[in-house]
């Protein structure tokens, strides 16, 4: 069931049936991290007890068999096995709904593949199940953790990326960075880029998977007015032209070709077109929902939202979808509080910093 409910993709290639569990059949360690992600989902969609308890069970006995292979590493090898371990404690925490330990097992599995010398020493099909685990959960975590410590983590061996905008640098270079994020997501399309697609894709499938990128690719839009609002918010006055207020936006977002609420509505009607049942595809839709919650200004759009988000965490039993519908509630409560007092309105970058937490929408 989580094999194919954990994927983002209907496929017999998908990677947590045709490759992990076959490998987890002849090695204890990896098994036991996946029977306590299994279990974890299984808990997360049933409410079982049971279910949540051996959760528990099996992640105590993966940690303690980690910690046996680290005390023998010293003078040998970390195998394959146990980096692969690794990488499901960081799935098994994105599926608890964790906004701290994921972390703490990414930054430990990068440090692991660096001590190996890279991808490149490792089992090439292991290598290329973690490279695709990594670069997913480091860029997912990047949208929601601007000034977290994942900027340091950057793995080699890929195309990884940090990209920044800030303020401190000229306006200039601010100017041509926002106009080419625009044009990236202006003109990307599905065939723009060459991707192994597997054959026994559906055009069903393909369907889903063009519209969900469409919806990401509206939340890239809105992700990119929200992070240069909250720029200008904190910038210093002395930066600021005389004719800017915090609250205001420069001339920066008409460089943005697709206004905000544009993006919203188009984004929220699409998925309300959804059926957002357990074809997996959909379970990729907590992002989009999220920065819509967080960014819109018609209170309707809120029921829209969360309605979905539990849609999800129904179908798909990820609990980072709990933490984001906690993030937009606590946002939408400061924000009320605002108009009431006629106070600056809340940003949800500031609710992940009072939190301290590092919520992934993975």
């Amino acid at each position: 069931m989580a094999s194919q409910r954990l994927a983002n993709l209907e496929s017999e290639h998908n990677p947590l049936r045709s490759f992990l569990i076959p490998r987890a059949m002849s090695s204890p360690l990896l098994m036991k991290a996946v029977c306590a992600i299994s279990a974890m989902h299984l808990s997360n969609r049933t409410d079982s007890l049971d279910a949540k308890t051996a959760a528990i069970d099996f992640y105590g006995r993966t940690l303690r068999g980690l910690q046996a292979v680290m005390a023998q590493s010293v003078t040998e090898v970390v195998p394959d096995d146990a980096m692969l371990a690794v990488g499901m404690l960081c799935k098994y925490e994105v599926v608890r709904g964790s906004v701290k330990q994921w972390v703490v097992h990414l930054t430990a599995l990068h440090r692991l593949i660096e001590s190996r010398g890279g991808l490149g020493s490792m089992d090439p099909e292991a290598a290329h199940f973690l490279r695709g685990l990594y670069v997913y959960a480091y860029s997912m975590g990047q949208i929601s953790n601007r000034k977290k410590v994942l900027g340091n983590l950057i793995l080699a061996d890929t195309d990884m990326e940090s990209p920044r905008l800030t303020l401190a640098g000229d306006d200039i270079s601010l100017r041509l960075a926002i106009a080419s994020i625009n044009d990236s997501l202006l003109t990307w399309t599905p065939s723009s880029t060459r991707l192994n697609i597997p054959q026994d894709l559906t055009q069903s499938t393909l369907v889903r998977l063009k519209l969900v990128a469409e919806c990401f690719r509206d939340a890239g839009f809105i992700y990119l007015h929200s992070i240069l609002e909250h720029m200008t918010r904190d910038t210093s006055p002395t930066c600021q032209a005389p004719s800017q207020t915090p609250n205001s936006s420069p001339e920066w977002s008409t460089l943005i070709t697709t206004p905000k609420h544009i993006a919203i509505d188009r984004l929220l009607a699409r998925i309300q077109t959804f059926p957002l049942d357990d074809h997996c595809e959909y379970s990729a839709l907590t992002f989009p929902l999220f920065i819509a919650g967080a960014e819109s200004d018609v209170f309707e759009h809120r029921e829209i939202v969360l309605q979905s988000l539990s849609k999800l965490q129904e179908n798909f039993g990820i609990g980072n979808t709990l933490r984001a519908k906690d993030v937009l509630r606590i946002l939408w409560a400061r924000q009320d509080a605002a108009v009431q007092d006629l106070s600056r309105k809340a940003h949800w970058m500031d609710i992940l910093e009072e939190l301290q937490w590092e919520l992934t929408l993975a």
